[in-house]
């Protein structure tokens, strides 16, 4: 018996001992995240958890979240791996006492693979379509010696750089750069793709950015922004780049910039000055400038950044412009010819700070700025058709613009990151001292024989006082509909409200000369009135991600008020406003590389004070402009369809995209025209809501690559319909457009020589309700070719020539034929100094033109300017990279990077 006993109490004992074992071994939970470079999940990531007793595996999920449950030890090993990023391996300790543990977010870095000596080709994908991202892999294309991002963006389909480096997407504009997933200096993309060299990059993405606040919370709604997102080759992610740049040219134009950027990863630090000089006969261009950034950590989850702007500038300009008017009682044809000569100072400053934790992200910045300008100018106006007149225009202004504003932003997840909270305050505050001296001459012609009637004299001096002032705030709080690490994705509903409080002040007092020289303050052309704008919106919405599939949408309650107040007579002035509009947003993975996305979002606008307000503006003594107090706020509506595609075998890529708006009690003009006191015709505008105007549009992009990328075919276009309506002597009245455009474009890109050719033709057509259906059609034929030869890594030849055929205009035209040419060459051992000579415009035919269309009138202008011209180019580049040194990264000629 006592034997049985001592078995009994011995199994006893190995089973608490087995027991206690077993709960050692499950005490331990852990929880993680897998993000790349820009902080965004990765799925499919695979997870080792080692101790020195067992061996754990797991796999990433749609969000990036891994779990381990069962840990035996709180000291383990943690082995990732995934295809196309490096392994990442590290030690761990956590606390003994935390049941439950979460790891900082793990990220990995993209993993390329160097073969040395050795000539291997490999067919990449030159493009990938993601949820929200496209991806080009730089590896896929054509980089010359000395290519610039500039360079390399132009051979991407679905891309276009203009000559002043500005980058759009399928129509519209970059607006923001980072590099490896971090702000990159002043994210200014004009300025850093013409400064980076190519042959650092390995991936460039396109993304739908939310903004940061966003991409912390999850929370994305509103209209994203198109971003660029360079990603460096292994390295890579440190250097320092600039260099003197000298030019000048036949048609008396002269410039020296220098410039530096010291680049340590997560250090920045950058400066230039600029000086450029010209005087010919059609510009006159003085200026001068400085800047500085800097932008550095201050610890592991802290940034701060800065910078400093100055310039001072002296600028000259010609302008021809010709307004075609219709109305009821007849057409008006405007000719006007203008020469202004203006000078500016300016100077800027702005500051911000950044925190991300993993529970927390902030941003500080505050902004100030001052500008002081004068402007001379000279105008005169021949009107012929129903209204003959011409006016003569002397002016002189001189203003003074200080501002300053400011915002502080905070975002904290909360209970496990199943909720988050955010909150946010802005102000501002302005203010604007001017003072103008107009002397005006009006002759009046009479309307059969032409000959002049009578003419009118009017010298005035108006000084105009302005200030503005504004505070706003915003909250939003968000809550989980799923667990924080549900593997199928996450879904929030989230409540905003946010205010805006603004008061402006204007007092104008306008003082009349009379022909003795005597003068005196017309009442009845000055202004002194305060008006107040309390704006407040409250929102709901509901947010989803899944691995193929994003989306949101919402309802936004805008209740608002201005109260307006005229110090002088002490009328005072309401306007409530109460309006919803909706939003919604889709993002569909279809497979890889196709996907699918659709935005709709409504917003309310209230009409503008100096169009409610009932008194008489008589500052242009030629349009009298009266307020219309019972104008409501103006609810408008966008929406926008896209499609992806390519095809990794077919080398066929496919961008298409559909978008319109419209408005309801949108606020237009009633112009009338009455007599005056000489018993000559003058206009008087109202204001007036109307609904009926709205635009819809298309465009695609079909884009073939041959020879291993190195030949593309590519065919691209838009398609574009308006309709307006307006008031016109009382009377509704309706206008409508179309505009067409397309274009085939052969791209050849080697190492030793590329040629680009385009055809294009653009169609504009405009439709009006009055006048008989008066259309107005302008047509556009552009044949355009550009070659770069490089016989070796010295030179570089370039040519190109463009043709253009109009029909329609008014102005002058022409079908000009602009033939550009030039040569680059490196010198010194290291090729750091650049020569390029650039002749532009062989046969003198340039000329810009631009048309607009607004209510019932067509305005067309022309600027002259100096257009045949050689240009010298003298520039010394200093750049490293890595620990590699750059044979020769300069900046070709600006003339040459755009042809």
């Amino acid at each position: 018996m006592k034997k049985s006993n001592n078995l009994c109490f011995l199994l006893f004992f190995i089973l608490i001992t087995f027991s206690f074992n077993a709960l050692a071994q499950s005490q331990f939970k852990i929880r993680g995240s897998i993000i790349d470079s820009l902080k965004k999940p990765i799925e499919g990531v695979t997870i080792r958890l080692l101790t020195n007793k067992d061996t754990l595996r797991s796999n990433s999920d749609a969000k990036g979240n891994f779990t381990f449950t069962n840990v035996s030890q709180n000291k383990f090993y943690l082995a990732i791996t995934a295809l196309g990023y490096k392994p990442y391996a590290s030690a761990y300790e956590i606390e003994s006492s935390e049941k439950n543990s979460v790891l900082e977010p793990i990220m990995l870095k993209i993993e390329t693979i160097r073969l040395e000596d050795v000539d291997v080709k490999i067919k990449v994908d030159p493009i990938k379509i993601k949820k929200d991202t496209i991806e080009y892999n730089a590896r896929a294309y054509t980089v010359r010696e000395n290519d610039k991002v500039e360079d390399l963006l132009k051979q991407l389909q679905g891309i276009e750089v203009d000559e002043k480096g500005a980058v759009t997407v399928m129509g519209k504009k970059m607006t923001k750069l980072r590099v490896n997933g971090e702000d990159f200096f002043t994210s200014n993309v004009e300025d850093y793709i013409r400064q980076l060299p190519a042959d650092i990059i390995a991936k460039l993405q396109v993304i739908d950015d939310y903004g940061d606040e966003a991409n912390f919370t999850g929370i994305k709604t509103g209209t994203p922004q198109k971003m660029l997102n360079l990603v460096t080759k292994p390295g890579m992610d440190k250097g320092f780049f600039g260099g003197v740049e000298m030019s000048s040219a036949t048609n008396n134009a002269h410039n020296l910039a220098t410039r530096g950027s010291i680049w340590k990863k997560t250090k920045q630090i950058g400066f230039g000055s600029s000086y450029g000089l010209t005087n010919n006969e059609f510009s006159k261009i003085n200026n001068g400038g400085l800047n500085g950034n800097i932008r550095d950590k201050i610890s592991k989850e802290f940034s701060w950044n800065g910078g400093y702007h100055f310039n001072n500038g002296i600028n000259k300009s010609v302008q021809s412009n010709y307004l075609e008017t219709f109305n009821p009682q007849g057409t008006i044809f405007d000719l006007r010819e203008s020469a202004n000569n203006s000078r500016s100072l300016s100077n800027s400053i702005n500051l911000g700070l950044n925190g991300a934790t993993k529970k927390n992200y902030f941003n500080i910045s505050l902004n100030g700025a001052l500008a002081n300008t004068r402007n001379d100018a000279f105008s005169t106006s021949n009107k012929t058709g129903f209204i003959k007149q011409d006016l003569i225009s002397n002016s002189g202004s001189r203003n003074s613009n200080p501002n300053v504003n400011g915002s502080i932003n905070w975002s904290s997840r909360l209970a496990n990151n199943k909720r988050s909270l955010s909150m946010g305050l802005n102000f501002g505050s302005s203010e604007g001292n001017s003072s103008s001296t107009i002397n005006d001459i009006i002759r009046y012609y009479n309307e059969t024989t032409n000959i002049l009637v009578k003419d009118s004299l009017l010298n005035r001096l108006v000084a105009n006082n302005t200030s503005n002032s504004n505070v706003g705030g915003n909250f939003q709080f968000s809550n989980s509909l799923k667990e924080a690490n549900d593997s199928t994705g996450y879904s929030f509903i989230n409540l905003s409200y946010r205010f805006s409080v603004s008061r402006n002040r204007n007092l104008q007092t306008t003082r009349v000369t009379n022909p003795l020289g005597n003068s005196f303050i017309v009442d009845s052309l000055g202004q002194d009135y305060v008006s107040n704008f309390i704006n407040q919106n409250f929102g709901i919405g509901f947010n989803t991600s899944a691995k193929q599939i994003s989306y949101n949408f919402g309802l936004n309650f805008s209740p608002s008020i201005i109260i307006g107040k005229y110090q002088n007579t002490g009328q005072e002035l309401r306007n409530y406003q109460f309006n919803f509009s909706p939003s919604a947003n889709l993002s569909y993975q279809i497979k890889d590389n196709k996907n699918l996305s659709f935005g709709y979002n409504g917003y309310t606008s209230s009409p503008d004070f100096n169009k409610l307000q009932p008194i008489r503006n008589n500052n242009d003594v030629q349009n009298l402009i009266i307020g219309n107090p019972d104008l409501k706020a103006t609810s408008s509506h966008t929406a926008d369809l896209s499609y992806n595609q390519f095809g990794l075998k077919s080398g066929l890529s496919i961008m298409a995209g559909l978008s319109g708006s419209f408005a309801f009690n949108s606020v237009v003009s009633n112009t009338i025209f009455l007599r005056d006191t000489l018993n000559s015709l003058k206009q008087q505008t109202t204001y007036e809501n109307v609904n009926g105007i709205y635009n819809v549009g298309g465009n695609y992009s079909l884009n073939k690559r041959l020879l291993t990328n190195k030949l593309s075919l590519s065919i691209n276009g838009n398609i574009a319909y308006s309709h307006n309506v307006f008031y016109t002597e009382n009377v509704l009245n309706r206008s409508s457009g179309i505009n067409v455009s397309n274009a085939f474009r052969l791209n050849l890109n080697q190492k030793k020589y590329s040629f680009n050719t385009s055809v294009s033709y653009s169609f504009s057509s405009n439709t009006y309700s009055i006048m008989n259906q008066n259309i107005k059609n302008i047509q556009v034929l552009g044949l355009n070719g550009s070659t770069s030869w490089i016989p070796n890594k010295r030179f570089r030849v370039n040519a190109s020539a463009s043709k253009s055929l109009n029909f329609g205009y008014n102005l002058y035209a022409g079908n000009p034929l602009l033939v550009n040419v030039g040569l680059n060459a490196s010198l010194l051992k290291s090729n750091k100094l650049l020569f390029s000579i650039q002749a532009n415009d062989l046969f003198n035919q340039g000329a810009l033109f631009s048309t607009s269309i607004s209510n019932n009138a067509i305005s067309e202008n022309r600027t002259r300017f100096i257009s045949r011209f050689v240009q010298a180019t003298l520039s010394y580049n200093l750049s490293q990279f890595g620990n590699k040194k750059g044979k020769m990264n300069s900046n070709f000629n600006a003339d040459e990077q755009n042809n």
